[in-house]
């Protein structure tokens, strides 16, 4: 399809256009270090990134446990950037031979556009890859994005609220016991938030003892914290056993299932939250980089920041492999070497425009600040160790100065200060509301809801078919096939855990859904509904089933619960 042009044509090419790729540390800081250019006319600065905000990823974690309001902790990249030409689309591929980025608006139907450039900075970051782990991507909750903090707070209250309530020890032992995998900065920080929050909201839980609670990190090294010193990681090491937390070290996952995380020593450790810091793979995007690669498939840079392969072509952030000029190697992939390094290649962007000489990019590490959970971290500064509440007031000085836009700041100190004064709130958010029935529709192919995925809402067919598939050992198999009349979604939500199979429509299908909160009420109100979700589980739990579901149906012209034929969720 015809794809149209952004931009001037060529005799009117001036001032250069600046494009940056990615709206995180990288990008976004490129482009504040850009404005004051941009704003005299020197250039013309665009940046497109799949949001519309910014993340302080480093806070994230603290998100999660309750300590900073979740909008207090991105910023929209639009009032960060008023002299920015801002696209929220997604980078379809990189023409380097004519200069151009070719970009896709979200949206029902794909709305192309290319945007020529005289100088382009790659900054898209990283992605989460759990694919190559049996029941990973299934099962466990990857942490990069602030989706993925919503859902693992949602998930953590809701574990409290099911302990709370279980006669079962061994369930109980489950719910409370809560895995991480990954002992780099992010597993390190999401395994002390999660201690911390747990084990303080377990206080207000009657039925649940914080002895009870048990948090696992678990590390394939020798040690965690591969990016510090060794004399560093240990330190780092002893403080998070003296906060309750169980390090593992040499200890790889192999796989995972709805209630075990596998270990590759074939052991297992029974769990029902296990969150993936692992996984981190290449953005696609860079495949249409012609350049080379680093072992971690990272865009090698110079010293200048500069593509060698792709004139005017920079990266910077977590996709590039920057030349470490005092240490050797390579830079860290963190917010703090990202900061500098955006700020560098401003200077050098502006300085390659001029005709001017680029400077090689040199930052010296003065220290280094691990969070432990609340009102604790641990810290070296130019040699000297801290730890305790000193530690954690440095450390989040440090990412407030960071943070963007003053009114941000202010909030976030008025989350910490109150956070000093009050015990953190424990209210689960979910963010799908409540919309009782709703009738929705999907065209063959299309998928209803995944393996694995939350459950949300119970189906009733209305007309068509749809398919019911298990993923197991790599392969996909047919379950069952459901037709008008059937349902199908109600095991896992009256199970609380997320979808053991797939479903997907088989032919153009009319569905009722029903989100789960009204689906909790009608079964607890409704004692023929209650009934007949009975005889399910009980069909289901004695395996009286011969094709492996229960078989129940509802007559969709009256409402009386009648047997017809296999379903699943």
């Amino acid at each position: 399809m015809a794809r149209p042009s952004e931009g001037k044509g060529a005799e009117e090419r001036s001032p250069p256009r600046v494009v940056i790729l990615g709206g995180g540390y990288g990008g976004v800081y490129t482009a504040l270090n850009l404005q004051k250019a941009a704003r005299r006319g020197q250039i013309e600065l665009s940046l497109v990134s799949r949001d519309n905000f910014f993340l302080s990823q480093p806070m994230l974690a603290e998100m999660v446990s309750g300590s900073i309001e979740p909008p207090h902790i991105v910023n929209p990249i639009r009032r960060l950037l008023p002299d920015t030409n801002f696209h929220q689309a997604e980078v379809d591929a990189i023409d380097v031979e004519n200069r151009t980025v070719i970009i896709r608006y979200p949206g029902g139907h794909a709305h192309y556009r290319e945007i020529p450039y005289d100088h382009l900075v790659v900054a898209v970051g990283s992605s989460t890859d759990l694919s190559r782990l049996p029941g990973m991507a299934e099962y466990a909750f990857p942490f990069k994005t602030l989706g993925d903090g919503f859902s693992l707070r949602n998930h953590l209250i809701s574990v409290m609220e099911r302990a709370e309530v279980e006669d079962d020890a061994e369930e109980k032992r489950e719910l409370l016991t809560f895995v991480v995998v990954g002992g780099g900065y992010t597993g390190v920080e999401v395994a002390a938030e999660i201690n911390s929050f747990v084990r303080e909201a377990s206080q207000s839980y009657r039925h649940v003892d914080p002895e009870e609670v048990k948090v696992i990190l678990l590390q394939g090294g020798d040690r965690i914290l591969p990016e510090l010193n060794e004399e560093q990681a240990a330190f780092s090491h002893r403080m998070l056993e003296r906060r309750g937390i169980e390090v593992r070290l040499n200890t790889r996952i192999k796989g995972a299932t709805a209630q075990t995380a596998i270990l590759s020593d074939e052991l297992t450790i029974p769990t029902r939250t296990l969150v993936a810091a692992i996984g981190s793979a290449p953005n696609r995007l860079l495949d249409t980089i012609p350049c080379s690669r680093d072992p971690w498939s990272r865009v090698v840079v110079d010293e200048t920041l500069a593509v060698p392969e792709c004139p005017e072509v920079w990266a910077v952030g977590d996709c590039a492999a920057v030349p470490d000029l005092h240490k050797g190697g390579t830079c860290p992939p963190t917010a703090q070497y990202a900061l500098r390094e955006a700020k560098h290649l401003a200077r050098n962007i502006l300085a390659a425009i001029k005709g001017q000489r680029l400077r090689p990019f040199s930052y010296r590490n003065m220290g280094v600040f691990v969070p432990l959970g609340r009102f604790s971290a641990a810290g070296d500064v130019m040699g000297l160790k801290v730890s305790g509440f000193l530690a954690w007031w440095l450390y989040r000085t440090y990412y407030l100065y960071q943070l963007p836009r003053l009114e941000r700041k202010l909030r976030v100190m008025i989350d910490w200060t109150l956070e000093l004064i009050f015990r953190r709130d424990i209210v689960k958010m979910d963010v799908i509301p409540s919309q009782g029935i709703n009738r929705v529709h999907y065209e063959e192919g299309e998928i209803i809801y995944r393996q694995g995925g939350l459950a949300r809402n119970f189906y009733i067919i209305i007309a068509g078919e749809v398919g019911v598939y298990r993923q197991g050992n790599g392969e996909e198999r047919s379950v069952a096939t459901l037709r008008a009349g059937e349902f199908f979604g109600e095991m896992s939500l009256l199970q609380g855990v997320r979808h053991t199979a797939s479903v997907r429509a088989l032919t153009p299908v009319d569905l009722l859904a029903m989100n789960g909160a009204d689906f909790s009420a009608l079964a607890a109100s409704s004692r023929s509904f209650g009934e007949l979700l009975a005889d399910v589980m009980r069909q289901r739990l004695s395996g009286s089933d011969t094709t492996g579901v229960s078989r129940a149906g509802l007559d969709g012209e009256n409402g009386r619960a009648v047997p017809t034929s296999g379903r699943e969720e």
